[in-house]
């Protein structure tokens, strides 16, 4: 193997092993580690962008890797968002009020409903 797969591989491992930690930091709510992870992942991708390589079949079997644990991880957060919006929408609607004409507070049950300003 040459020095310029060998550097190939270098960085396809560290930025493997940068998406296993970010699965850890997402599955443990690690925000901090999170944005840390993420600046050395962009990091990490421009300096692979700035060089032609050959993909020999390590770096083949690496990239599969990476593109295996980078949908996992995607998942994850996809799935993670979709749980806060479920759970802000559900607060709301547990604590939305509303007022009455005559200034009483109204308090809408969990379902979709209409607010109206009167009652």
């Amino acid at each position: 193997m040459n020095s310029d797969n060998a550097a190939l591989a270098a960085h396809l491992r560290e930025l493997n092993d940068l998406l296993v930690r970010e699965r850890h930091a997402i599955t443990h709510l690690r925000m901090p580690q999170l944005e840390e992870i993420q600046r050395r992942k962009t990091e990490l991708l421009r300096r692979l962008r700035q060089v032609d390589h050959k993909v020999d079949g390590e770096a083949g079997t690496l990239i599969d890797m990476i593109r295996r644990n980078n949908d996992r991880n995607r998942v994850l957060l996809e799935s993670g968002l979709r749980l806060i919006g479920r759970l802000q929408d559900n607060i709301f609607r547990r604590l939305a009020l509303t007022y009455a004409a005559h200034g009483r507070s109204l308090v809408i049950e969990a379902g979709p409903r209409l607010l109206s300003r009167s009652v």
